[in-house]
């Protein structure tokens, strides 16, 4: 028997319900709740071992492999997929001033 794509379905903590409402009440502007930090890494890198270690985080922890989804009744859920892929991108910009 194949396993299942989906690990757990879990109810929205009232602050997600609270987020998901202003997401999708204006859709069209920026969303306010959205933060963006930068880091500035000093030394030599093992870009392997980052990679290596940002999976492990999202394997293990179910809560970073959620998806929010509205079931039939309008209720939304969130949905902790059993496995996910980490979106990686790497870029050389060591040549820029």
């Amino acid at each position: 028997m194949p396993r299942s794509l989906v690990e757990d379905v879990w109810p929205l903590s009232p602050l997600q319900e609270g987020l998901l409402f202003h997401a999708a009440f204006d859709d069209q502007s920026p969303d306010v709740y959205q933060g963006q930090r930068m880091l500035e890494l000093v030394g030599p890198l093992d870009i392997d071992r980052l990679r290596r270690s940002w999976k492990a985080l999202l394997a293990r922890h179910s809560s970073l492999r959620a998806s929010f989804r509205g079931r039939k009744s309008g209720e939304a859920v969130q949905i902790i997929a059993r496995e996910a892929v980490l979106p990686w991108c790497e870029e050389d910009v060591s040549a820029l001033t």
